[in-house]
């Protein structure tokens, strides 16, 4: 089989679970014999406007290819220039090389960075295509659909993009970050102090007021919004299939337009196996709460917090948490591992889990600290906004997403009941995970599904 993926870019260029999941599963398809086929969006010229598809190296064995001027790739920074975002290309570009590497099946894993153009040309030869959903982008300018410390459920005919993308990179910082200088830059000392500086406080919780009554400007930039939202919609509806990693992802999706064909298949990444006997997990007379998610409002770190400050501040004391980020402040009962964990780690981080916690506020697509908690035999408690939760059962519990008293309630109920705790873990240990073969046996059904 001829697979061709679309996908963000090669690390160390690019990074994150999404990075690592087309890396995954690019590799393993390489392995079985398929012949793989990588395209990504590159450098945006200082000087040419044409968009062209360049032969590069292999990469693992994957046959690599970069497109040169594509839309821009604003990551999660937003959008503020919106005609960049939908200009046009020559359709004849995506046709011939379509055309060349003749690709059974087009796996896409993001809209950044392609055209409207790409998606009519595979309709024109009839090439398959697959979307599987890592975040909201094509949705939400700013990929999360978060604002002002809560999810995105109403924005004011799109009003409110204005603000949120207000802070967007200029598409002059954004030629820069995909330059071929910057790719080969980006891991010194000076570009990485420079990105730690600008996102330090990237997704901390600003109110904005939002006027009731807008200008006539604003009223015009809104629309673009509309027009911008609708440009990737039209993209959406081109797809043949639609892979959504949980249930939740899946009705953010149809909330805002009708879905093609769609199939809600869960996830898992190629470390995953059930490791219950590897680890024997250790005693103490406390509640060891672990949260492996960074420090921040959208991942529900000030919820988590408040509920623990509650019963901290009730004289239920008998717990601690573990983060492994820096925090904003110190706390008795918190323990800090800043230089945070690598998967190597994780055995013995959950010797020392009695429950995992996952309280994201914003609509997490999935979630795979969860996973590899269960993975370990190890309960955990996750919000009602969590992808994950499609495949806790009853090795877990599910709260509502930003409510403190709920957890709270939720955490004193296993510090006073130790028989409920270990009825919790007993059930976890009997848990069966999704391991990566399995996922990867789904995902080439689902391939079949599509092409006959």
């Amino acid at each position: 089989m001829v697979i061709m993926h679309y996908f963000l870019g090669f690390p160390p260029y690019r990074s994150g679970g999404l990075t690592r999941y087309c890396m995954d599963l690019m590799d393993i398809q390489r392995k079985k014999g398929d012949s793989v086929i990588a395209l990504w969006p590159g450098e945006i010229s200082f000087i040419s406007k044409k968009t062209q598809i360049k032969k590069r190296k292999n990469i693992k064995g994957i046959i690599n290819y970069e497109l040169s001027n594509p839309l821009p790739v604003p990551l999660d920074e937003g959008i503020e220039d919106i005609k960049a975002y939908t200009r046009c290309c020559d359709f004849s570009v995506y046709e011939t090389f379509l055309k060349k590497i003749k690709p059974d099946v087009v796996h896409i894993h993001t809209l950044m960075g392609i055209h409207k153009e790409f998606f009519d040309v595979t309709k024109k030869l009839k090439i398959k295509t697959m979307f599987t959903s890592h975040d909201y982008f094509g949705i939400c300018p700013k990929v999360t659909l978060y604002k002002q410390g809560n999810v995105c459920t109403e924005d004011h005919g799109c009003m409110d993009c204005i603000q949120c993308n207000s802070t967007a990179l200029s598409l002059k910082k954004i030629q820069i970050m995909q330059s071929g200088l910057y790719r080969n830059l980006k891991d010194s000392f000076l570009l990485k102090k420079i990105r730690k500086n600008h996102r330090k406080n990237f997704f901390d919780e600003e109110i904005v007021n939002i006027n009731s009554a807008s200008t006539e400007d604003e009223q015009k930039k809104a629309n673009e919004y509309k027009k911008l939202r609708n440009y990737y919609i039209k993209m959406f509806q081109k797809i043949d299939l639609i892979h959504f990693n949980s249930s939740i992802t899946k009705s953010i999706y149809e909330d805002y337009f009708e879905l093609p064909e769609n199939k809600v298949v869960t996830i898992s990444h190629k470390n995953i196996r059930t490791r219950h006997k590897s680890v024997e997990n250790k005693k103490s007379n406390k509640l060891r709460i672990t949260c492996l998610a960074p420090a921040r409002p959208f991942k529900g770190y000030n919820v988590l917090i408040k509920a623990l400050d509650e019963l901290w501040d009730s004289g239920k004391c008998n717990f601690m948490l573990k983060m492994f980020n820096t925090v904003p402040d110190e706390r008795k009962y918190l323990k800090v591992v800043e230089n945070g964990f690598t998967q190597s780690d994780l055995p013995e981080i959950m010797s020392n889990t009695d429950v995992l916690v996952a309280p994201s506020i914003w609509y997490e697509t999935f979630g795979f600290t969860v996973l590899e908690a269960l993975s370990f035999g190890i309960p955990v408690i996750v919000s009602d906004h969590v992808g994950a939760k499609d495949i806790v059962g009853n090795a877990g519990i599910i709260v509502k997403a930003g409510d403190i008293s709920e957890l709270k309630n939720v955490i004193e109920a296993l510090i006073n009941d130790p028989d409920n705790l270990s009825k919790l873990k007993d059930n976890a240990k009997k848990k069966e995970v999704k391991t990566w073969k399995q996922f990867v046996d789904e995902n080439y059904e689902l391939y079949h599904k599509l092409i006959g």
